[in-house]
């Protein structure tokens, strides 16, 4: 709890940060429609290195990915504010909640440079090449461990490399938003009683093929837009985490049925616009650092797992204390779960070049 506490404490103040130093557009509080441009940023300071970083989603408490990115944004600002030689010289704006873009269409912006920061995942960036496709499939990834292992064999070094070749670039593999789970209106026991439910997925060809393997329809929502498609009963379901999902979901009210079995994980990432950051004043002088030598050692000096771990187990308890189901566990469903996960993306596997599913059992 009182790590919790500290959190929450460092989230409040990093709010006031943005907010006093960053003022957002004047009309940002209205999200623009899917897809719209964002509103042309004011011009930076002569000789100040302007950062945008944009999510879709609001800031803590609503959603889990508030406690992955304050720790960054926080060390971040202060490190370049306690070193004289970079005070003065960056600007970092955040925007938040859609301010300027929906998490998918920030990704494309940081592509092309419109902004310079923000977080991602996997199925993210399946739009410039599918073996990402296979980093969030249900049935193919172990574990966040396993997910590690992966990411630092050849096959997928170089994929990264290959995105940083159209415009995005991966500071570092730093935590998963949770596991991910079934949570549906009606009360379900058994993998059978999935069969008809129409359910969201937040990304991914290999989520839309395990949801359809099970029975029920898969259909893909901007996180935003979840709670309205919950209300009307457009969906009878989600699969998402117990952590944000539970809260920013409004999980206690509309999806209060909970089945026990891990789908997927969550891997996420901070990212960074290339060709702004090859363009960072760069010192590897050990106690006068440049700007990139700056993002390097936050972004590589803190890792969140941590607080997802502490975060889960709260959740779960938080769950069982507002009265919600939880299906009692059985082993012989799970491991039918996995069967059918796995087979229900052969035939995506089977477009890919195999040496990226040689390279995930390679580390299994």
């Amino acid at each position: 709890m009182r790590r919790l506490v500290l959190i929450s404490m460092s989230l409040l103040l990093l709010a006031g940060v943005a907010v006093a130093g960053c003022a957002a557009p004047e009309e940002a509080a209205a999200p623009p429609e899917e897809g719209a441009p964002a509103e042309e940023a004011a011009a930076p300071q002569e000789g100040v290195i302007e950062c945008i970083y944009a999510v879709g989603g609001p800031p803590y408490p609503e959603f889990a990915e508030g406690f992955f990115t304050t720790p960054y944004l926080e060390y971040l600002i202060g490190h370049i504010e306690m070193c004289p030689a970079l005070k003065g010289q960056f600007d970092l704006k955040i925007y938040h909640s859609g301010m300027l873009y929906n998490q998918n269409d920030a990704q494309a912006a940081l592509a092309s440079g419109a902004i310079q920061l923000t977080y991602g995942g996997p199925h993210f960036y399946e739009q410039w090449d599918p073996a990402w496709k296979l980093l969030e499939a249900p049935g193919v990834i172990d574990s966040w461990e396993h997910f590690l292992r992966v990411m630092d064999t050849e096959p997928y070094k170089e994929l990264e490399k290959d995105l940083a070749g159209k415009g995005i670039t991966i500071l570092n593999w730093a935590g998963q938003a949770g596991d991910v789970f079934i949570f549906t209106e009606k009360r379900c026991d058994t993998l059978e009683d999935l069969n008809g439910l129409t359910i969201r997925y937040f990304g991914g060809e290999g989520q839309a093929k395990a949801i359809a393997a099970l029975g029920a329809t898969g259909v893909f929502i901007p996180y935003t837009d979840v709670v309205m498609a919950l209300q009307t009963h457009q969906i009878d379901g989600v699969i998402t985490d117990v952590t944000g999902g539970a809260f920013f979901y409004e999980l206690f009210t509309y999806c209060p049925n909970m089945m026990p079995y891990v789908l997927a994980i969550q891997p996420i990432c901070n990212a960074v616009n290339t060709e702004w950051y090859e363009s960072l004043p760069s010192d590897p002088t050990p106690f006068n650092p440049g700007m990139r030598e700056s993002f390097d050692r936050v972004f590589e000096g803190i890792r969140t797992d941590h607080y997802y771990d502490g975060l889960e187990a709260w959740a779960m308890g938080a769950w069982d204390a507002m009265g919600c189901y939880v299906a009692p566990y059985d082993a012989a469903q799970d491991q039918e779960l996995k069967r059918v996960m796995r087979e229900a993306q052969a035939s995506m596997i089977a477009e890919l070049d195999p040496k990226y599913m040689e390279a995930i059992e390679s580390v299994r």
